[in-house]
């Protein structure tokens, strides 16, 4: 439609120059006579080939248009995909970002954890060490305390024996004592050397 009104403003506007015989650069000719009728049709015919050409240019630069502006709106399609891929990226790495840092406060709370044990330990094997050495002095202390005196004797037990002593059981019922009626029996364990 558009290659139509063109072509009808182009005869318009120059087909009475043409008529009228006047030149191209729009002055009149050296003598007033009106145009051959070849030199009419050449020159009609001559402008109808532009005219064409010209219109056939008009498509083509049309078409090359659409495309490009089919291209461009793809691209504009595609930037808005590509705008919203990044918002849904930049969300992620805040969300990661938050996670980081949260797992880092984290972290360092266990490191903070993890030198008060240390500090704990360390005390702890200090008095370990303490009550270790405390220990050798108690055993030294028992192993200096004078050894049972030598002889025959028993002493009174209360729970197993002492080394060199073996155990023993007193006890008395019936014809032991002078009472003729027993009620109970009497029994001592003694550790006797």
């Amino acid at each position: 439609m558009r290659t139509f009104c063109f072509v009808l403003i182009f005869f318009c506007t120059t087909l009475p120059i043409l008529l009228e015989g006047e030149a191209t650069d729009g002055h009149s000719t050296d003598s007033d006579q009106p145009l051959p009728v070849d030199d009419l049709r050449d020159l009609l015919l001559a402008s109808m080939q532009n005219t064409i050409s010209l219109t056939e240019l008009a498509t083509q630069q049309t078409s090359k248009i659409s495309t490009i502006t089919l291209a461009l709106n793809e691209a504009k399609s595609q930037i808005e995909h590509l705008q919203g891929d990044l918002l849904t990226s930049k969300t992620k790495i805040n969300e990661l970002t938050g996670r980081l840092e949260a797992q880092n406060e984290a972290f360092t709370e266990s490191k903070t954890a993890l030198e008060e044990l240390k500090n704990a330990q360390s005390t702890t094997q200090s008095k370990i060490q303490s009550l270790t050495e405390g220990q050798s002095e108690v055993k030294a202390g028992i192993a200096a305390l004078p050894s049972w005196p030598e002889g025959s004797y028993c002493i009174l037990a209360s729970g197993d024996c002492p080394p060199g002593f073996g155990d023993s059981y007193m006890r008395c019922h019936g014809p032991c004592g002078r009472h003729t009626s027993w009620d109970a029996e009497f029994g001592i364990t003694s550790c006797c050397k």
